[in-house]
């Protein structure tokens, strides 16, 4: 028992410890859940909170009511469109700060007074391939866009820089037909100015496109410039990628027509398409690989962390000098890089060379940010050993793939196989990972070493990799020389000749068994309510939807009772949402010691609980709505407050052949009539129909 304890102390404290890393980052988190074709908040870290005014009793809650119409319809759409794809996806919006749109050109600057985001959309499936959550970064992209429009703006307000801009311009009258075109509208999309002059703008796009372009247009004729991306086909047939500007053009205090500027990111798209993995890793740093952590005032530091001290070499570095470990050639670059922090200025990741107690050299990719430790503004740095990758860039570097696969890896095994599976090389690291040394591999299949369970689907995959597939991501366990296995993930690259014949493969190998606790840490907050550790609505639906499935009449019976505390709202108005939710807690620990073991009880969301029960005797609902309404108008002793509150529940039996949904909706109705009967006693649900 004490082991179990131990083992929910830790949990707890992880938790802890990733929802309090989640409020330190600036980008807005928001950790839903999907409930059928609904999205409710599980978790916001405190950007996002402020964000949307969202506090812990808005648990449970829907999109729709937490952000306008507009914002939820967008917002849904996608995650919709994230959990149909069953991939992430980064979509972008914006909104404008100001009712009216203005646009001001001083020192060849322009000024939109609009807040563009980028959203990151990740759905979470559980282990039958339902999805559960959905988790969204959304970060602004106001000044990156700022810079994109800017430079296309400002050309296109003078004719000659029309001429040669590499960007199609359409100038259009105010019933959007096309007045003129510049040479770059012909080099784009195939078509010639006499093809286009005369013709509505909207008559060269696809129809299935051409509502998004009118609406587009008609809010740039109404005075707001309007940015949006489409696709459209050249003259030729061939489909483009493109971003279409639409910008009004004022004569007089009058608009008189518009221009219509379009981009190509066609050859763009493999290059975005390439740092989007990098990007996703960054902001998924927690759940992807471990990282040596440094906080430091002014050069002195004040935590370091685990992994950051072996790393180092060093057991204890606290009250000691940053510039101690920081080789001299970097001592000014890095006073620079704390100097642009603490006026506010972003600082880029870079890499240093770290100097270690023993005279090693280690080249560490770092990033920092500031951060509020322990009540005072602290710079929290990040490391990234990369010595041992640098000295792989240089063995590898007359592959060029795979030096992009190890540049870009973050993982610290490296492999070349056989077409075998026969390990040619493997790197020292793996004495230190997996307790073998490095020569104990070569010569031996890398498969005998894999869980048995994991073998086959490893080589299924193996047999789909062909001279131009992307490296393959495979997770399996590995077993340890002292007889644990190890999860780790394994980047695979096949090495093909000139001609098509596979030479070997290339692995990059990192351990992964902090993310696993993670994932069966975030797992249990899918299905666990974070404020009281009650299972929550999805949990009691899920269950009582598998219990009325399997549920066969005989001498037993099932009732659910809805209940909330009466007038909970005045308790956080008038003694603060602090105790509100100690209320909640202690309310939700009153619950379970007055029903039985085999009751479910759930939270979900607010002050709203639900309790399913079996029984053999008829008045047993009765009797435990009874129980409960005595019971939870015993005073509450909550700090320095005492104070008793009174609740009302709603019973409904099943009869057979109800569906989940009615039988909710009925408990529901019959803790409305129970408030309406003057709160403080219970109500069963009648069927008057």
């Amino acid at each position: 028992m004490r082991d179990m304890m131990h083992a929910d102390q830790t949990i707890q404290h992880y938790s802890s410890v990733l929802l309090r890393t989640f409020d330190k980052i600036s980008d807005f988190v928001f950790f839903m859940e999907v409930d059928g074709s609904t999205y409710r908040y599980v978790f916001v870290n405190e950007p996002g909170r402020q964000a949307i005014g969202w506090t812990e009793a808005d648990i449970g809650k829907r999109v729709e009511d937490m952000v306008p119409p507009e914002t939820a319809a967008l917002v849904t759409r996608h995650y919709d469109e994230a959990v149909r794809e069953r991939k992430s996806l980064v979509f972008e919006d914006y909104r404008l700060a100001e009712p009216s749109y203005t646009t001001a050109v001083i020192s060849h600057e322009i000024h939109l007074p609009v807040y563009y985001y980028e959203s990151e959309v990740t759905p979470v499936f559980d282990e039958a391939g339902a999805c559960t959550h959905v988790i969204s970064v959304v970060r602004e992209v106001t000044e990156r866009k700022r810079r994109e429009l800017e430079l296309s703006i400002l050309k296109d307000q003078h004719e000659s820089l029309q001429r040669y801009s590499p960007h199609g311009i359409f100038v259009l009258d105010d019933a959007f037909r096309v007045q003129s075109v510049n040479p770059a509208v012909t080099q784009i999309t195939g078509y010639e100015e006499a093809d286009l002059l005369g013709e509505s703008f909207l008559s060269w796009l696809p129809e299935s496109e051409r509502p998004l372009v009118d609406e587009g247009l008609r809010s740039a004729l109404s005075g707001t410039p309007h940015k949006y991306s489409m696709t459209a086909p050249q003259k030729t047939g061939n489909w483009l990628d493109l971003a279409i500007l639409n910008i009004p053009i004022e004569v007089g205090g009058h608009i008189t027509g518009l221009f219509a500027i379009i981009i190509d990111h066609t050859p763009e798209k493999n290059a975005e398409r390439a740092t989007q993995e990098s990007e996703r890793r960054y902001r998924q740093l927690i759940e992807t690989i471990p990282e040596g952590i440094i906080v430091h005032k002014d050069g002195v530091i004040l935590y370091a962390n685990a992994l950051a001290l072996e790393t180092i070499g060093e057991t204890y570095i606290e009250s000691e000098s940053i510039f101690t470990f920081v080789a001299t050639e970097y001592h000014e670059t890095t006073k620079a890089r704390l100097q642009a922090l603490r006026q506010g200025d972003p600082v880029q990741d870079t890499e240093i060379v770290l100097v270690t107690p023993a005279g090693r050299k280690l080249h560490m990719d770092i990033g920092s940010l500031l951060i509020d430790y322990e009540g005072t503004t602290a710079v929290m740095t990040l490391l990234r050993d990369v010595t041992e990758k640098r000295e792989m860039e240089r063995a590898l570097h007359q592959s060029e793939t795979q030096y992009r696969l190890i540049t870009e890896n973050m993982s610290d095994l490296v492999c070349i196989l056989e077409r075998d599976g026969q390990v040619r090389y493997a790197s020292p690291s793996h004495q230190t990972v997996l307790g073998y040394a490095p020569s104990f591999y070569e010569g031996k299949n890398t498969l005998d070493f894999i869980h048995p369970n994991d073998v086959e689907p490893a080589r299924q995959q193996l047999r789909t990799m062909t001279a131009t597939s992307e490296p393959l991501t495979l997770e399996f366990r590995h077993l340890h020389q002292d007889g644990r296995w190890i999860w780790l993930e394994t980047k695979i690259q096949a090495i093909y000749d000139d001609t098509g014949q596979l030479l070997h493969y290339l692995t990059v190998t990192r351990e992964i068994m902090k993310r696993k606790v993670l994932e069966k840490q975030l797992k249990h907050l899918a299905y666990h309510d974070t404020l009281t550790d009650l299972p929550n609505r999805r949990y009691f639906l899920a269950y009582l939807e598998e219990t009325l499935a399997r549920f066969e009449e005989e001498d037993e019976s099932l009732a659910v009772l809805s209940l909330d505390i009466d007038c909970f709202k005045q308790v956080n108005d008038t003694l603060g949402h602090d105790i509100g939710d100690e209320l909640l807690r202690q309310f939700s620990t009153r619950l379970t010691d007055v029903l039985r073991n085999q009751d479910v009880v759930a939270r979900f969301g607010g002050d709203e609980f639900s309790v399913l029960i079996r029984y053999t005797e008829a008045d047993a609902p009765k009797r435990v709505a009874e129980k409960l309404v005595t019971a939870l108008q015993r005073p509450w002793q909550i700090e320095d407050h005492s104070f008793v509150t009174t609740s009302s529940v709603g019973v409904a039996p099943y009869r057979p052949g109800m569906s989940t949904k009615l039988l909710l909706k009925r408990a529901d109705l019959a803790l409305y009539q129970a408030k309406a009967n003057g709160r403080n006693q219970y109500a069963l649900f009648e069927d008057r129909s």
